[in-house]
């Protein structure tokens, strides 16, 4: 005879490699609700809904800038956000004319729940071995119709800064069909042990951004210990 596992899975296994619409709120009411677990949240626009009921919740003072912090690599004002922000899963309700609020259910602080989030893949890199297509063909970075995750460029910044926030993809030159299409953003760090930890993309689509926290890390594979990750 067999115990049943009557175990909730916890928010870490929710949101792994879960794209996470990025939504804006008043600093003080995320920290309210965060240090109660649950709890009305009313949002600040621009509202995005997410099919996923997985939301990055930002304070709207700081979390409008967030592509310029990608864009600038502002590691300091990135690890700011991820402290004052919120992970949650919930559902967007009316609250009113034009008001929206986000009924949370379980949340927590982005900045340790990602000491606990395992990467939502390993992708190796190395010996004559290029991890681009592998790393693009991910499904839960298909998060844009028209843009991808990461180009050569990218790659080659990530592997060369031991931290690097800043462009991963960008349309490549001479595509004018998708001259129109943002890029795509990435902030990694190179781990104690030689892997690459991509810790959160950033991607946007008509002035939605989505977020995914710890969507995979690269692993040498001339690392003996490291290629059987």
């Amino acid at each position: 005879m067999f115990a049943v596992s009557t175990r909730e899975p916890t928010l870490a296994e929710l949101i792994r490699g879960v794209p996470l619409s990025v939504v804006f709120a008043d600093g003080e009411l995320i920290a309210a609700v965060r240090e109660r677990g649950e709890g009305m949240l009313p949002l600040d626009p621009p509202f995005h809904v997410s099919d996923e009921d997985a939301y990055l919740v930002l304070p709207i003072d700081i979390g409008l800038e967030l592509v310029d912090m990608f864009r600038d690599g502002d590691v300091d004002l990135l690890e700011e956000a991820m402290r004052d922000g919120l992970v949650a899963i919930g559902t967007v309700e009316k609250q009113g004319r034009g008001k929206l609020a986000l009924a949370v259910e379980q949340c927590a602080q982005p900045a340790t729940l990602m000491k606990d989030l395992p990467f939502a893949e390993t992708v190796g890199i190395g010996r004559n071995v290029d991890p681009l297509e592998v790393l693009n063909e991910l499904e839960h970075v298909q998060c844009t119709v028209a843009s991808g995750f990461v180009d050569e460029e990218g790659l080659e910044a990530m592997l060369r800064e031991r931290e690097f926030a800043g462009l991963s993809w960008r349309v490549p030159e001479g595509d004018k069909q998708r001259a129109h299409v943002d890029p795509t953003y990435v902030w990694s760090k190179r781990l104690p042990d030689g892997r690459i930890a991509i810790e959160c993309a950033l991607f946007s689509e008509y002035e939605e951004l989505v977020a995914v926290l710890r969507p995979a890390a690269l692993a040498p594979l001339d690392r003996p210990r490291l290629s059987a990750i």
